[in-house]
């Protein structure tokens, strides 16, 4: 009985995994096409104002950096905790033998 409940449910998910992916029904926007042009505004942006403002010459460097900092910043942040979280619950307690 579970094993037949988690194969639906993988079933389900897939099948919303596809139905969103589709662009006729799910996602309005994907490779070409005059919508795709009009949503993704800031890629002109980022390549043809990203070497006057930052003064990089690397385009992913200059938005990883200068524009999306902060949100590296918490990305980094967010790994770091995971990562000391991890290890703490993972190592072995230690009991003070007396």
């Amino acid at each position: 009985m579970k094993r037949t409940l988690a194969f639906l449910s993988l079933l389900f998910i897939l099948g919303a995994l596809l139905y969103i992916a589709n662009p006729d029904y799910g996602l309005k926007f994907g490779l070409g096409g005059d919508d795709w042009k009009n949503l993704r505004y800031t890629d002109d942006y980022y390549i043809t104002h990203g070497v006057e403002e930052v003064g990089g010459t690397n385009i992913v460097t200059d938005i990883v950096f200068d524009y999306r900092g902060y949100d590296t910043l918490g990305e980094a942040t967010v790994l770091f905790t995971a990562i000391a979280g991890a290890v703490v619950l993972l190592r072995p307690w230690r009991r003070d033998e007396e």
